[in-house]
């Protein structure tokens, strides 16, 4: 009789837990994320340059993203980073102006400065000249910093010992007593990565900010200067002083040594966001191509909960005639 009624109760276990596991698993599909079943229509497959494209969308999704497939915004780039071959262009733009001498500043390079930021460290480097004609520079003394000139480019690549052996820049500045000073002023001042193979590829591999410029003077040569002293801000480099001059003054703007880099990475695409999870349901998609050829257009469609994420990738050729 106990045998009996044991038995009984340990069926009854077993099949609440069977009961207990179909409500589990009901709750689990009730919740589960839904793949996207979002369909997309094209009348054709060719159009002509400027011709409105209409993708018309059969469905809904949470998130619509798309790629063109034009340069920037290719779904094969949409996870791999844009990485090119350049070579390292310098450049920046320069002002003299308001003032009686007219060489106030010279760039030089160095490939032994130690980077300590310290007059010291900056004497203590060797310092090479740019061959003549590496730049452009003012021809006169102007009124104001808009009659800044830009130096055009400089391939650096030559003046790397080798790929460990970093490289930086100091403007030399100097006003000699009893001259009215002269203000010099740097902005811009960058190393710009130049994809040969494709200029429109191209970007900056140090900007102004990147190379860390740090103003170095002799306070004592400033005395008769008050407030006007050379200083660095986030955009530009000015060497000043008092306009009468007094005292011989000798300065320094230095950058932080910089290794060569030979490529350019502009990171990955980003996609066009055609509708997010808070958007109203969209009926379709219109885009124009302004260049000829075959495009490989990629819409990215998502279903996303806090249960998890689906989405799925659907690729469409478009030809695009002149």
């Amino acid at each position: 009789m106990l045998d009996g009624k044991l038995e009984v109760m340990k069926s009854m276990k077993i099949l609440y837990s069977l009961l207990l596991a179909a409500v589990f698993m009901g709750c689990e599909k009730e919740y589960e994320v839904k793949e996207p079943s979002l369909k997309i229509n094209l009348d054709k497959q060719t159009y002509k340059v400027g011709d409105t494209i209409t993708f018309d969308f059969d469905g809904d999704a949470d998130f619509i993203t798309f790629y063109s497939g034009t340069k920037l915004n290719d779904y094969q780039f949409a996870h791999k980073e844009r990485i090119y071959d350049a070579e390292m262009l310098l450049s920046f733009r320069f002002a003299k102006y308001s003032g009686a001498n007219a060489d106030v500043a010279q760039l030089k390079y160095s490939t032994n400065y130690n980077g300590a930021g310290t007059i010291a460290a900056v004497q203590a480097a060797t310092w090479n000249d740019f061959p003549p004609g590496a730049f452009n520079y003012p021809i006169s003394i102007g009124v104001s910093a808009a009659d800044a000139v830009h130096s055009g480019n400089f391939n650096i690549n030559s003046l790397f010992v080798d790929e460990n052996t970093p490289v930086s820049f100091c403007w030399f500045f100097n006003t000699p007593a009893g001259v009215q000073r002269t203000q010099a002023y740097i902005e811009g001042f960058k190393v710009f990565g130049n994809v040969t193979s494709d200029p429109t590829l191209s970007g900056d591999i140090y900007t102004f900010g990147d190379m860390g410029f740090k103003v170095l003077y002799d306070a004592n040569q400033f005395t008769d200067s008050g407030t006007s002293l050379p200083n660095v801000n986030a955009t530009r480099v000015l060497w000043t002083g008092v306009y009468v001059n007094t005292i011989d003054k000798e300065g320094y703007a230095v950058t932080v040594p910089i290794l060569r880099k030979n490529t350019v990475n502009l990171g990955i695409d980003k996609p066009i966001v055609v509708k997010s999870v808070s958007d109203p349901e969209s009926s379709s998609y219109r885009y124009v191509y302004a260049t000829p050829g075959t495009y490989k257009a990629a819409f990215v469609i998502a279903n996303r909960s806090v249960y998890g994420r689906k989405e799925v990738v659907k690729e469409i050729e478009i030809n695009i005639e002149p």
